[in-house]
Order: structure tokens, then C-alpha cells, then sequence
């Protein structure tokens, strides 16, 4: 048993003809579910999911979830099927398939459903984590698993934190080929000002303000810096006003890409704006103290302190 398991399972989320074939659709379908949910959710979850038995206008979380990964597996086990749709494969090669009474769509057509697949899938699987992220003790099995513990202990554990800041279109799997970059950018930078406890009360809920306002602003170096890094990788996509992982982009809309130019310039934006917001942080924290007791302020030695004098010279 799976999330899409027939014509009629596809048909409450895509408008298909009476006559298509779903079988055209299944494999694609199996590897939706397998190489994305499960990769994103895990085994446990993922059946209890499955399981559950969905009921229209229900608005409880787990209903609403199994409907959205139904809406994302459909839309993309679609797309991907898209190129072999109407092609059949025979003892003496492929042929193609072509039905008299219709007329086959355009290019432009065919660009524009492509693109329509693509959005509902992106969209449909962001709001499922959007609601599993909000109601996390409704999902227990991912909320216990290495799926949802990988990002606890960061200090950007949201897709939607994330975004709040610099748009990644509210994409989940954006924001998880991401997570490297966020560890990278607290090892490199969080840990080095602020130390391991500091930066762990910071990462916590809290119902201190100053707390709260410096997590605020860690979290906006955080994304600052990730950017930065990321805009000068090949695996992101990026525009002038957002970025999304590569393989979720469609091979027309890459003229609207930035040029290498253009992210090298957001690059050193970002990390501007990331060393802003770092001074900003430590000034917060070392004028409340009391709220950060493991703070040790690390104050770069300047170079009078670094010289070292001999009878003749002075040296480095």
C-alpha cells in the first residue's frame, strides 16, 4: 500500500482523461515516494501516513499531510513521466503513440503544464513539513527520528526561518541540501564568538526577550552566511530575488538565473550583511551578561601585544 495507488488516487489531484493509462504513471510513482518521502521522512512515519485513513474535510494534521504528499507524489510522478507518456516500447524498438481525434500540444503547452506539476509538487510538499513542523507531537515517528533530529540542533531549524530571511521559495528540499552550509557557518563562525554553551541557550526556546532577540539576530547572520556560501556552488539555482536547489528548476527558466558575476556580488552582500548582524549579536550579548553567564568575551589582541623586543630589532 502507498500514497498513490491507482487512476483514482491520481485523479483526485490531476485532470486526467477517462482512458489514461495509470500504469504509464505507477513506476514513477513508487520512486516519488521512495527516493523523496521516505528519504524525508523516514519508514515509520511514512506508513503510519499510509495508514491512516483519510477523510474529506477533515482538518486534523495528519489528514491534511496525507493529502498534501498525494497532491506532491502525484503532481511529480507526472511530471517525470511526462517524456515517455506517449511512447511504447516493442520488441522492435520505441514507437509513438498518437490518438487521431486529438490534436498533440505545443511546446508552450507542454512548458506550462510541466511548470504547473513542478510548482503544485514543491508547494504541496512544503506545507505538508509547514504543518508537520507546527504539530510535531501529532508525528511522533518523524519527530523521534534522525529525519527531524538532523535539524533540532541547528540554529535554523525551519524551512520557514529560513525563507523569513532570504526567500528559498518555502522549499524543503532547498532548505535540507542547505544544512551543511548552516553547520559549516556555526562551526565557523557561532561557536568561535560565542562558545558551545552560549550558543546553545541561544539555539533554545525562551521566554527572555533579550534571549529571544539575540536568537532573532543570529538566525539573520546565519542565513546571511549561508548564502553566501551557497550562491558560489553549482547546486543552487539562483534569481535576483530567491534560490532553489538546482534539479527543482526547469531547463528554460535558467535564463533567468544570476550570472557568475551577479553571485559574487550577492556573495560578499551576504557576507556583509552576516558580519553586521554577528557585531550586532555581540553587543547584545556583552551588555547582558547575566543572561549569558558562559560568555567569555574573546578580544583580538592587537599587534603592540604580539611584539616581542630584542636588543636590536623589534619582531613579530
Amino acid at each position: 500500500m502507498r500514497l498513490i495507488n491507482n487512476i483514482a488516487d491520481l485523479k483526485r489531484h490531476i485532470i486526467v482523461s477517462a482512458t489514461f493509462d495509470f500504469a504509464k504513471v505507477l513506476p514513477f510513482a513508487k520512486r516519488v515516494e521512495r527516493k523523496i518521502i521516505l528519504d524525508l521522512i523516514g519508514q515509520d512515519q511514512y506508513d503510519s501516513i499510509v495508514v491512516h485513513t483519510f477523510i474529506p474535510e477533515n482538518t486534523a494534521p495528519i489528514n491534511q499531510v496525507k493529502e498534501l504528499f498525494e497532491e506532491a507524489v502525484a503532481n511529480y510522478s507526472l511530471l517525470l513521466a511526462m517524456p515517455t507518456i506517449n511512447i511504447l516500447i516493442t520488441n522492435s524498438g520505441t514507437k509513438t503513440s498518437e490518438n487521431k481525434e486529438a490534436v498533440n500540444a505545443d511546446w508552450k503547452d507542454k512548458r506550462d503544464l510541466n511548470r504547473s506539476l513542478l510548482k503544485t509538487y514543491n508547494e504541496a510538499l512544503d506545507d505538508a513539513f509547514q504543518i508537520m513542523e507546527e504539530n510535531v507531537t501529532d508525528f511522533p515517528d518523524w519527530r523521534d527520528s534522525k529525519y527531524y533530529t538532523v535539524f533540532k540542533d541547528l540554529l535554523v531549524q525551519q524551512t520557514m526561518t529560513f525563507n523569513d530571511h532570504f526567500s528559498i521559495q518555502k522549499n524543503r528540499q532547498t532548505f535540507c541540501a542547505l544544512k551543511p552550509y548552516i553547520r559549516e557557518v556555526e562551526d565557523q563562525y557561532f561557536k568561535a564568538m560565542l562558545g558551545t554553551e552560549t550558543l546553545a541557550l541561544i539555539k533554545a526556546k525562551s521566554e527572555i526577550t533579550i534571549i529571544n532577540q539575540a536568537q532573532e539576530l543570529a538566525q539573520k547572520a546565519c542565513v546571511a552566511f549561508t548564502v553566501s556560501k551557497a550562491a558560489i556552488t553549482g547546486t543552487f539555482a539562483f534569481t535576483d530575488s530567491s534560490f532553489v536547489i538546482a534539479s527543482d528548476q526547469l531547463p528554460w527558466e535558467k535564463q533567468s538565473e544570476l550570472s557568475k558575476e551577479d553571485r559574487n556580488d550577492l556573495k560578499k552582500d551576504r557576507q556583509l550583511a552576516g558580519e553586521e548582524y554577528l557585531k550586532t549579536l555581540k553587543k547584545l550579548v556583552v551588555a547582558n551578561t547575566t543572561l549569558f553567564p558562559a560568555y567569555q568575551d574573546k578580544i583580538e589582541l592587537g599587534i603592540g601585544t604580539k611584539i616581542i623586543k630584542k636588543k636590536s630589532h623589534l619582531f613579530l
